[in-house]
């Protein structure tokens, strides 16, 4: 291999640079976002059920749709809320499923089994199998006190941006629907003789598109329209009634008609206390540059402003942004780390071997970025971390390679011959150090579901970094030393010389002690995990608070709008709030990643307030929360910052299960009561409601046969009188508007109305409701609630700063041996416990996998178990720094820490790897175990503490950043690295010389 190396020198060069300028052009063209998108693995059902209460919406909906979505193996798990009138079903896909468009094929198949068994008069079932779609853009259109005026002009808008590269949709939030009501006048109905049924058989005859087709004049062809729709408004107005004496008089003598907003509200959204309408401009993932699709739209909206004058259109939350900020944060984090890691081989090895060394970090970062780019990688954060964290590995074997190079130099060895000696000595041991890095982060690469998926980027570039540096440094390194190396006058005065000798020393002449020492700091170590909390994922660096707001369930959105409202108003008296957006009956668009999405709910709002620090989130938080406490107890609120990580509702969910609903909810009461005690735990909240009062209409038959009615048409009229009944469709538009015929007051009719509305039977005569049926008041649930059809009830918590979820959990499990739970109750874990406990599982499961490929490239090396087994003495090492670093500079154990661990093993056993080898080669040539360990430690110290130099230098970027979500891993593997690498050349070394006499013996040729 060397000898063609030699042969080919220029088109080996030749290659490299074109693979260089590869990842020059990669690097401008790639995809940019902020972070990684995600398989499509969840969705959501809603059904319509007007008018039906919660306890029918479970019985006829929730239920057959639940168990025709048990039978898709893919569904992972399915949880179900009914609500009066509206069933809806959150559903998850199993982890391992990535090709999701056959799963959601196969949901919509038992959606519509389940159909079969719905009542007849179940609305509309609707599908949304992406939702984890995020807006990249969110506008806000005002400028108009008409709601409809700004739908018609956010309509306008998508048009003019839906034709821009990388949209993959436009979405409309906020906008009002418009309706044509037709409110009837019940007097005026009895008073003229006619029923409901003949307004609607009238307009159905009149509102028809019956075409007229056309005449031939003169060659051409001429269209007949006959005026079978209506035109207008006014139309509507004079369409002729019959009486029963066969006169007629117009619609508007019964009827008051107009134009207006659907009934009930939609969800409602203001930008800074303004009523607007939003447009959501979701991206093309993984194929668009978020940065250069912001400056399209930017570009388009300055294009087409003036033609939009004077409505006003502003961003609400522009993504492109955060995608600049955050990757050109990180750039300057890895020029940095670039920059500390050339000084500190410079000071390590000297300008010219340093020089050498240094100049694979660019030729490795260029050829990684075009690979990546090659197959289909998005540049987001996480690959640039993935890049910063393997600067200072991939110079490992640049460094082992130009040191053994300097040393045959300054032993007199001709150049081209110290470069095939070089090669060949550490080709084999570099080549199974690299293996056991890359087998290091297999179980992070094979692993499934979402935290896995949102870092995979990390083992993925470290992967094809190291490789990318491996080859270049067996191939171009060798070459560009053998050039440019010049022996050294005096290489005895090496500055790590000195030390490298110490060491040896100690090694030689207390191996016990040093392994007693290792083994006591190990225990150390370990009796410092209680010290520290645990965490799963971070909050995110976003200045922003987001307030949930709860209301009970059955509030209506008048109500739920005029809290949020009042809570705004105050929260603007701080001066720390720089803008405040609200939305009312929804959550609002999901901004970012891991926000929790609910559709339409009337008791549901969201605050969003953006604050000039991330300082000024602490304080904000703390504010709201005690001004609800005193000023506004009847709101159940939420307050907190941007998570990381997988979605959940909270950090501290308990999901709680028994079949007998009472017991249930005195379990829930009680739980609830006992995490409000617990120290660190906030917002303490359960989905428990009080229900809803209801007006129970009992027909009598008999007599409602007498008067010719049925229960049918009472209830049909009944439904009529509140929500209306669609009479006809209003064509004139680019979209259809529904002619809603309802009484005059709508769902705002007094009850005393509601007792004496007219009920019409098929001869138009009108019959009071007292007369065929009595009236009871009862009292229902507002919601049920459903997990894989079990009825289950959740208490969740938000924590404070500082305190950890298994800091609440202990606490939690504290209070409940004092005082159990009734019998029969099953507790599930939800939010942090459950996601630290599935991501650790996934990587537990493929944990095998690399285990198997570390023990492979290590016995390929050695071939020895014994030697394999004091390698693997480097991991227990190392946790004599990851735990007290972790303690001491105050960041979570959690999954972000937990990737730095398995960083860390690939490091720590190449140290070890390089120490054996050199063993090995000094045991062949004779050397007792104690005087080749020596040695070993004398010619390795400079390389291995050059590389742990060189790593922990190019994190302290990292480390010390602004970040919430890197520097916990930083600190794991800095920590990890300096202690164990000092342990490594002493601890290891020491064992060595106890449990190794001889170099690995060859296979015995026994007779047969």
């Amino acid at each position: 291999m060397t000898r063609r190396l030699l042969n080919f020198q220029r088109l080996l060069g030749m290659v490299v640079t074109m693979l260089c300028l590869l990842g020059i052009a990669a690097y401008s063209t790639m995809p940019r976002q902020e972070d990684p998108s995600f398989p499509y693995r969840a969705g959501l059902i809603s059904v319509n059920y007007p008018g039906a209460s919660a306890d029918a919406v479970e019985r006829l909906v929730l239920r057959p749709l639940t168990d025709e979505l048990r039978q898709v193996e893919e569904v992972d798990f399915s949880q179900g809320t009914a609500r009066t009138g509206v069933a809806l079903v959150r559903l998850r896909l199993k982890d391992n499923i990535y090709d999701t468009d056959p799963a959601w094929d196969r949901i919509r198949q038992a959606m519509e089994r389940a159909q079969q068994d719905f009542p007849g008069d179940v609305g509309s079932m609707v599908l949304d199998d992406r939702l984890i779609d995020n807006p990249a853009i969110v506008l806000a259109i005002g400028g108009a006190p008409s709601v409809s005026e700004l739908s018609d002009v956010a309509e306008r808008l998508k048009q003019n941006l839906s034709d821009l590269a990388g949209v993959s949709r436009i979405e409309l939030e906020g906008d009002a629907d418009e309706q044509i009501t037709l409110a009837l006048d019940d007097a005026a109905l009895y008073r003229l003789g006619i029923s409901p049924a003949r307004i609607l058989e009238t307009l159905a005859q009149r509102n028809q598109t019956t075409p007229g087709g056309f005449v031939v004049v003169d060659g051409r062809r001429l269209s007949v329209l006959p005026n079978t729709e209506f035109a207008d408004i006014e139309a509507i107005r004079a369409t002729p009634i019959e009486l029963p004496d066969g006169s007629q008089v117009p619609l508007a003598a019964a009827a008051d008609v107009w134009r207006g907003p659907v009934e009930p509200r939609q969800p409602e959204t203001w930008f800074d206390g303004e009523r607007v309408v939003l447009l959501s401009l979701i991206m093309e993932e993984g194929t668009t540059d978020a940065i250069r699709f912001g400056e399209r739209v930017r570009e388009r909206i300055a294009q087409i402003q003036p033609d939009f004058e004077p409505y006003e259109i502003r961003e609400m939350f522009f993504q492109p942004d955060k995608v600049s900020e955050r990757l050109d944060n990180l750039a300057w984090s890895l020029v940095l780390s670039v920059l500390i890691i050339v000084a500190v081989v410079f000071t390590g090895m000297g300008i010219r071997m340093g020089l050498l060394v240094a100049s694979i970090l660019p030729m490795v970062a260029l050829i990684s970025v075009g690979l990546y780019d090659l197959g289909g990688g998005v540049l987001h954060q996480i690959a640039v971390i993935g890049m910063v964290i393997s600067l200072g590995i991939l110079i490992d074997n640049a460094i082992v390679i130009v040191e053994n190079i300097q040393g045959h130099l300054d032993e007199g060895m001709r150049r081209m011959d110290a470069l095939r000696k070089a090669v060949s000595e550490l080709a084999g041991p570099l080549g199974a150090s690299t293996g056991t890095t890359l087998a290091a982060f297999a179980p992070m690469l094979l692993a499934k579901g979402g935290a896995a998926d949102f870092t995979r980027g990390v083992p993925v570039m470290i992967m094809l970094t190291l490789s990318v540096s491996y080859l270049l440094a067996i191939s171009v390194v060798p070459l560009l030393a053998a050039r440019f190396l010049k022996p050294r006058r005096n290489a005895e005065a090496d500055r790590l010389i000195g030390l490298a000798r110490f060491l040896g020393g100690l090694v030689y002449r207390h191996p016990r002690r040093l392994i007693a020492a290792g083994t006591l700091l190990v225990a150390i170590s370990l009796a410092m995990t209680p010290f520290m909390a645990q965490q799963f994922f971070p909050d995110a660096d976003r200045p922003r608070v987001v307030v949930e707001i709860f209301m009970p369930e059955g509030t209506d959105q008048v109500r739920t709008a005029e809290a949020a409202a009042n809570l705004e108003r105050a929260i603007r008296t701080r001066a720390e709030a720089l803008e405040i957006h609200r939305f009312v009956g929804f959550t609002g668009p999901t901004f970012y990643y891991n926000l929790q999405r609910a559709p339409q709910a009337p008791n549901r709002g969201r605050l969003v307030v953006t604050t000039p620090t991330l300082e000024h989130t602490t304080e904000m938080i703390h504010w709201i929360r005690a001004h609800v406490n005193e000023q506004m107890p009847e709101l159940d609120i939420s307050v907190g910052v941007l998570g990381q990580g997988p979605p959940r509702i909270a950090p501290v969910e308990v999901r709680v299960y028994h079949a007998d609903d009472q017991v249930r909810t005195q379990a829930v009461e009680q739980l609830f009561v006992a995490l409000r005690q617990v120290e660190g735990t906030v917002d303490v909240r359960h989905d428990l409601d009080i229900g809803v009062p209801s007006i129970a209409i009992n027909v009598d038959d008999a007599t409602a046969a007498r008067y010719g009615l049925t229960r049918a048409d009472v209830a049909q009229s009944l439904y009529g009188q509140s929500f209306g009944v669609v009479a006809e469709r209003y064509r004139q538009e680019k979209d259809p508007i529904p002619m809603v015929l309802r009484s005059q007051e709508g769902t705002s009719l007094p009850l005393e109305r509601l007792l004496s509305v007219n009920i019409y039977n098929d001869r138009g005569e009108a019959i009071p409701l007292s007369a065929v049926a009595s009236v009871e008041t009862t009292w229902e649930p507002a919601a049920r609630y459903l997990r894989n059809g079990t009825r289950l009830n959740t208490v969740t918590a938000n924590l404070l700063t500082g305190y950890s979820f298994s800091q609440a959990l202990d606490g939690l499990k504290n209070a409940l041996e004092e005082n159990p739970l009734p019998e029969g109750t099953r507790l599930e874990m939800g939010g942090d416990a459950e996601g630290s406990g599935d991501a650790n599982g996934a990587l537990l499961t493929a944990a095998p996998i690399g285990v198997l490929l570390l023990l492979f490239f290590l016995l390929l090396q050695f071939n020895s178990f014994r030697r394999v087994g004091i390698i693997l003495l480097t991991v227990p090492l190392a946790t004599v720094g990851i735990f007290p670093g972790l303690v001491l500079s105050g960041s979570p154990f959690g999954f972000q820490s937990l990737l730095g661990v398995i960083a860390l093993v690939g490091i720590v056993v190449n140290n070890a790897i390089v120490l054996l080898d050199v063993m090995d080669r000094e045991l062949e040539l004779g050397e007792s175990i104690h005087e080749a360990m020596r040695k070993a430690v004398v010619q390795r110290t400079r390389p291995i503490l050059l590389t742990t130099a060189t790593t922990v230098a190019g994190l302290l970027p990292l480390a010390f950043s602004s970040s919430t979500l890197w520097p916990p891993m930083a600190w794991a593997i800095i920590s990890g690295l300096l202690a164990s690498t000092v342990l490594t050349l002493l601890v290891i070394p020491a064992v060595c010389t106890q449990l190794i006499r001889a170099r690995v013996a060859e296979p015995e040729n026994a007779p047969a």
